[in-house]
């Protein structure tokens, strides 16, 4: 069964605006807690405060600890310095997130995170199997495929056909022993739709369940997703 990873970053974006319990991290990791959620990532960046003290994050909750990393080698540096459980190397550049290899940066980041005992490394990429084959060629541990184009159909054939690719992608990953989680515009639908074809390590939700988080409490539309996931 998949676990949750809930995403901190638009969590965090809106606490530059607004001022409200569920901005603070320390607050979204109490209610991701009780809730029963099993992972909680966010991006390596100068704006994510007390999520620096991995220490203290640790003291309040076994989930486990994701840092999303730009493909470069301080920012990669720095995130390892604070021992997350894994890392993900990302494009933000990248109208998903994912990254584009072969590539001579992301083998040099690879090669480096790889060895770090205790840390998991993973990339994010794009649901094709060439780049597939590629991630497992570098020996990584996980990879995350982007779903953000599943959310960019309205239409039904082009919804199932995107749906279909990324299911043979995790399919043809999981046949060869790579760990695989999702994640990318994530919303109640996509996930039903995800969940019922798919076993995946982490599905990760981040700006629907904050949406809906304005909309219900946050407790309330953590356990809904939570739910929807456990029912297979």
């Amino acid at each position: 069964m998949p676990n949750l990873e809930v995403n901190f970053d638009p969590f965090i974006a809106l606490g530059k605006i607004a001022n409200s319990p569920i901005t603070n991290p320390l607050n979204l990791l109490n209610f991701v807690e009780s809730v029963g959620a099993a992972g909680i990532s966010f991006t390596m960046g100068p704006e994510i405060g007390h999520l620096n003290n991995l220490a203290l994050l640790r003291s309040m909750s076994s989930c486990r600890i994701n840092i999303r990393v730009p493909a470069n080698m301080q920012t990669l540096q720095k995130a390892v310095l604070l021992q997350p459980d894994i890392i993900t190397i990302i494009d933000p550049e990248s109208d998903n997130c994912a990254v584009q290899i072969p590539s001579k940066i992301i083998k040099e980041l690879v090669g480096i995170a790889i060895n770090i005992e205790n840390m998991g490394v993973a990339v994010r990429l794009k649901p094709d199997v060439r780049q597939l084959k590629e991630a497992y060629q570098l020996g990584l541990d996980e990879v995350e495929i982007a779903t953000d184009e599943l959310a960019r159909h309205d239409q039904q054939t082009p919804f199932l056909k995107c749906l279909e690719k990324i299911t043979h992608t995790i399919h043809v990953g999981s046949r060869n022993n790579l760990r695989i989680s999702v994640g990318g515009q994530l919303n109640r639908r996509l996930i039903k739709s995800l969940n019922e074809v798919i076993d995946v390590e982490f599905i990760s939700v981040g700006k629907a369940l904050l949406s809906q988080s304005l909309m219900w409490g946050f407790e309330a539309a953590l356990k809904e997703l939570i739910e929807i996931i456990e029912i297979r």
